[in-house]
């Protein structure tokens, strides 16, 4: 499997690159990435079933701009398969958390040695940005003990299944306070660039405070999605995943992005979609 992409950028002020890889794999159940049932019947139905997905990508993706080079979630680490790796969570999260995914991550699959390979040293990275706090998108923060981390105020504030136990002990991240605006797509967002090229924005629904890093080059637009989806086919035909929180605000989400999609070219790339590398390479945006 496709483990790591570079795709040159033009930006405003100059040339960039935006770099994908992959922290591993990660199965799920079947009915955790597919809702069977409403919001809260879904979750029991996931918890109960006994079908698996394939292996789908933990991705990280690199933005190296004029402005700094930002790093989106932190991935997976080898450790995740250990028995006893979710024991401080007490025995429900702990159940939850081994019995509905399958990792295979190794150490050298991890943030930090990948990051390394790309050319990057902690000191390097200007920002990390989480897009929401579930383990697979925090897992890798040990590698950043001494760079700015960043999280929508919200999302710390009312995080849904995090692991607080998992996070390194040093671990206080800048929160952002999204800025309500008029935009008529995005009405909560954050400039993270002074050209206002990289942007925070809330796409709700897999957690309350979740959000998707928007990338806007010369010729196209690009959100780095986090949890919106799994995969492309779910926002094309508006399909929750068993493992979101509010339905309702995913799908209004899922609306917001394709109404974007019609007025800027954009590429699509969620965290767990095994297409990411072919769309990223091919400039196959949303149509």
């Amino acid at each position: 499997m496709e483990q790591l992409i570079s795709k040159p950028v033009r930006f405003l002020d100059g040339d960039g690159f935006l770099h994908g890889f992959s922290t591993g794999r990660v199965s799920v159940k079947s009915r955790f990435r597919t809702a069977k049932g409403g919001q809260y019947l879904s979750k029991i139905n996931f918890l109960m079933d006994n079908e698996w997905t394939e292996y789908m990508p933990i991705m990280v993706w690199v933005i190296d701009h004029p402005e700094g080079v930002f790093v989106i979630d932190t991935g997976e680490n080898a450790q995740v398969s250990q028995p006893d790796y979710f024991k401080q969570e007490g025995l429900v999260l702990s159940y939850i958390n081994t019995r509905s995914f399958k990792f295979k991550v190794c150490e050298e699959e991890e943030v930090g040695n990948q990051l390394e390979r790309l050319g990057y040293q902690q000191h390097d990275i200007s920002k990390v940005i989480l897009t929401h706090l579930h383990l697979d998108h925090f897992d890798g923060l040990h590698y950043f003990d001494k760079t700015e981390i960043l999280v929508n105020r919200l999302e710390w504030q009312k995080p849904s299944f995090a692991l607080p136990s998992l996070y390194p002990k040093w671990f206080q991240p800048r929160l952002v306070d999204l800025n309500s605006t008029d935009n008529q797509f995005f009405s909560h967002y954050a400039s993270l660039t002074r050209s206002g090229e990289i942007a925070l924005v809330h796409t709700p629904g897999h957690t309350l405070g979740h959000c998707s890093v928007l990338v806007k080059s010369r010729e196209l637009h690009y959100m780095l999605a986090g949890d919106v989806t799994y995969d492309q086919n779910q926002l094309v035909n508006n399909i929750n995943a068993g493992g979101h929180q509010y339905f309702r605000k995913s799908l209004k989400t899922i609306s917001t992005i394709k109404n974007y999609s019609q007025a800027n070219k954009l590429v699509y790339l969620p965290s767990h979609d095994n297409d990411v590398f072919v769309r990223l390479r091919n400039d196959l945006y949303l149509k």
